[in-house]
Protein backbone atom coordinates (compact mmCIF):
# COMPACT_ATOMS: atom_id res chain seq x y z
CA UNK A 1 0.00 0.00 0.00
CA UNK A 2 3.01 2.30 0.36
CA UNK A 3 5.45 3.47 -2.26
CA UNK A 4 8.75 2.81 -0.46
CA UNK A 5 10.54 5.40 -2.58
CA UNK A 6 8.24 8.03 -1.04
CA UNK A 7 8.81 6.81 2.53
CA UNK A 8 11.36 8.39 4.83
CA UNK A 9 12.32 7.38 8.35
CA UNK A 10 14.06 10.07 10.38
CA UNK A 11 15.82 9.65 13.73
CA UNK A 12 16.43 5.92 13.61
CA UNK A 13 18.90 4.69 16.23
CA UNK A 14 19.89 1.64 18.21
CA UNK A 15 22.22 -1.27 17.80
CA UNK A 16 19.95 -3.55 15.73
CA UNK A 17 20.77 -2.40 12.21
CA UNK A 18 19.25 -5.60 10.81
CA UNK A 19 15.81 -4.26 11.79
CA UNK A 20 16.09 -1.69 9.00
CA UNK A 21 17.08 -4.18 6.29
CA UNK A 22 13.58 -4.17 4.79
CA UNK A 23 13.64 -0.37 4.65
CA UNK A 24 16.93 -0.35 2.75
CA UNK A 25 16.08 -3.22 0.39
CA UNK A 26 12.67 -1.81 -0.49
CA UNK A 27 14.07 1.64 -1.33
CA UNK A 28 13.00 3.67 1.69
CA UNK A 29 15.11 6.61 2.81
CA UNK A 30 16.52 6.15 6.31
CA UNK A 31 18.21 8.98 8.19
CA UNK A 32 19.77 7.86 11.44
CA UNK A 33 19.75 10.18 14.45
CA UNK A 34 23.52 10.59 14.26
CA UNK A 35 23.20 11.79 10.67
CA UNK A 36 20.90 14.62 11.71
CA UNK A 37 23.76 16.31 13.56
CA UNK A 38 26.05 15.91 10.56
CA UNK A 39 23.49 16.95 7.95
CA UNK A 40 21.76 19.67 9.94
CA UNK A 41 18.02 20.08 10.43
CA UNK A 42 17.55 22.19 7.29
CA UNK A 43 19.18 19.52 5.12
CA UNK A 44 17.02 16.81 6.70
CA UNK A 45 13.91 18.89 5.98
CA UNK A 46 15.05 19.39 2.38
CA UNK A 47 15.63 15.64 1.99
CA UNK A 48 12.20 14.85 3.47
CA UNK A 49 10.50 17.34 1.16
CA UNK A 50 12.32 15.81 -1.83
CA UNK A 51 11.23 12.27 -0.87
CA UNK A 52 7.63 13.29 -0.16
CA UNK A 53 7.22 15.40 -3.27
CA UNK A 54 3.97 17.17 -4.10
CA UNK A 55 1.65 14.18 -3.78
CA UNK A 56 -0.59 13.59 -0.74
CA UNK A 57 1.14 11.90 2.18
CA UNK A 58 0.45 10.46 5.63
CA UNK A 59 2.76 11.29 8.53
CA UNK A 60 3.33 8.81 11.34
CA UNK A 61 5.36 10.15 14.25
CA UNK A 62 6.88 7.69 16.70
CA UNK A 63 7.77 9.31 20.03
CA UNK A 64 10.61 6.78 20.23
CA UNK A 65 12.39 9.23 17.91
CA UNK A 66 12.59 11.71 20.77
CA UNK A 67 15.21 11.17 23.46
CA UNK A 68 13.82 9.40 26.56
CA UNK A 69 14.98 12.36 28.67
CA UNK A 70 11.88 14.05 27.18
CA UNK A 71 9.69 11.00 26.53
CA UNK A 72 10.37 8.27 29.10
CA UNK A 73 6.92 6.76 28.61
CA UNK A 74 7.53 4.75 25.49
CA UNK A 75 7.89 1.08 24.65
CA UNK A 76 11.52 1.11 23.55
CA UNK A 77 13.46 4.05 25.02
CA UNK A 78 16.83 4.58 23.33
CA UNK A 79 19.22 7.41 24.16
CA UNK A 80 20.49 9.77 21.51
CA UNK A 81 17.15 10.93 20.15
CA UNK A 82 15.77 14.25 19.03
CA UNK A 83 14.76 17.02 21.38
CA UNK A 84 11.11 18.10 21.21
CA UNK A 85 12.28 21.42 19.70
CA UNK A 86 14.15 19.58 16.93
CA UNK A 87 11.05 17.46 16.26
CA UNK A 88 8.89 20.58 16.03
CA UNK A 89 11.36 22.18 13.65
CA UNK A 90 11.39 19.09 11.43
CA UNK A 91 7.60 18.97 11.34
CA UNK A 92 7.21 22.69 10.74
CA UNK A 93 9.63 22.32 7.84
CA UNK A 94 6.93 20.31 6.05
CA UNK A 95 4.50 23.24 6.00
CA UNK A 96 2.67 23.60 2.72
CA UNK A 97 3.00 19.97 1.65
CA UNK A 98 -0.16 17.94 0.98
CA UNK A 99 -0.49 16.09 4.30
CA UNK A 100 -3.78 14.22 4.46
CA UNK A 101 -3.45 12.59 7.87
CA UNK A 102 -1.14 11.55 10.62
CA UNK A 103 -0.71 9.86 13.96
CA UNK A 104 1.51 9.78 17.02
CA UNK A 105 2.52 6.33 18.22
CA UNK A 106 4.35 4.68 21.12
CA UNK A 107 3.09 6.97 23.88
CA UNK A 108 2.89 4.60 26.87
CA UNK A 109 1.63 6.57 29.91
CA UNK A 110 2.03 3.56 32.19
CA UNK A 111 5.82 4.01 31.91
CA UNK A 112 5.78 7.73 32.71
CA UNK A 113 4.64 8.96 36.12
CA UNK A 114 5.45 12.56 35.13
CA UNK A 115 3.02 12.69 32.15
CA UNK A 116 5.68 14.50 30.09
CA UNK A 117 5.51 11.89 27.31
CA UNK A 118 1.78 12.44 26.87
CA UNK A 119 2.37 16.21 26.84
CA UNK A 120 5.05 15.91 24.15
CA UNK A 121 2.85 13.49 22.19
CA UNK A 122 -0.11 15.86 22.36
CA UNK A 123 2.03 18.75 21.12
CA UNK A 124 3.34 16.63 18.22
CA UNK A 125 -0.25 15.71 17.38
CA UNK A 126 -1.16 19.40 17.41
CA UNK A 127 1.75 20.14 15.05
CA UNK A 128 0.44 17.48 12.65
CA UNK A 129 -3.07 18.96 12.78
CA UNK A 130 -1.61 22.39 12.02
CA UNK A 131 0.26 20.95 9.04
CA UNK A 132 -3.02 19.49 7.79
CA UNK A 133 -4.76 22.86 8.18
CA UNK A 134 -1.96 24.55 6.25
CA UNK A 135 -1.68 21.86 3.55
CA UNK A 136 -1.08 23.35 0.15
CA UNK A 137 -0.65 26.88 1.54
Amino acid sequence: MLDPERCIQIGIRGSSETLWEFSYVSGMTVIHAEEIDTMGIDAVIARARAVIGNDPFYLSFDVDGIDPAYTPGTGTPEIGGLTPREAQRLLRGLRGLDIIGGDVVEVAPQYDTTTVTAQVGAQIGFEILCLMALAGK
